[in-house]
């Protein structure tokens, strides 16, 4: 597969001839590199992590203070890379409850609507207060995901949610004073509370899903 492609539309996912039969919207692509300032400390709040010529008042912090790594947005330029998550888009989808894979909402505005989640399979249910850093899906869509997603097809559990409640982010925490990656086998999970919080380098938004009820997707049409 080679050449640029065009960037699909929000309900039609771009096609694939091989590996996926759809490029799922939170999928980065190769023409979306990631930016890399050197984080640094700032003097706010009793000092924090920010970037090079900004406080923690910047666009590049969250309402709550954390700080978001930066990502070229390109949806469709070059190669999907199905491994990586685009930074902004996984955190828009989990702000507007927008499906993972098609990229359209799943907020229907019904009175007691409900949003599928989709996990991977850990030998248990979804459980109250899970937390996770997969959006929701829409019923299409995760029919798409379990046959194709070569996490899921080894194995899934799917759950209806009524509320997935921001519950903080994942990414890379610095050390306060050195300003350096603090070591870790991956993404750190840090809550809204925590104070190291002020010291991550956001890269998910983190969300705990309550309100749950196990379903299995043979039951659901597409």
């Amino acid at each position: 597969m080679s050449g640029a492609r065009t960037a699909p539309d929000a309900g039609r996912p771009a096609r694939l001839a091989e590996r996926m039969s759809v490029v799922p919207y939170i999928a980065a692509w190769s023409g979306e590199p990631m930016v890399h300032p050197r984080p640094v400390r700032v003097a706010f709040g009793g000092g924090r992590l920010g970037f090079p010529g900004e406080d923690a008042t910047s666009y590049g912090h969250d309402w709550r203070g954390a700080l978001w790594a930066r990502q070229f947005p390109g949806q469709g330029k070059g190669e999907p890379r199905y491994e990586t998550v685009h930074v902004q888009r996984q955190r828009r989808a989990m702000s507007d409850l927008l499906c993972q894979v098609c990229g359209t909402t799943t907020v229907t505005g019904a009175i007691g609507e409900r949003f599928l989640f989709l996990v991977k399979d850990v030998g248990r249910p979804i459980s109250e207060g899970e937390r996770t850093t997969s959006p929701p899906v829409c019923v299409p869509c995760a029919h798409i995901a379990v046959r194709e997603c070569p996490h899921l097809v080894k194995g899934h559990v799917a759950a209806w949610v009524r509320d997935a409640v921001p519950w903080g982010v994942a990414g890379i925490v610095h050390h306060p004073y050195f300003v350096r990656p603090l070591p870790s086998e991956g993404l750190v999970d840090v809550s809204y509370d925590a104070p190291a919080l002020a010291w991550i380098l956001a890269y998910r938004q983190v969300v705990a899903l309550y309100g749950c009820t196990p379903v299995n997707l043979a039951e659901l049409t597409a």
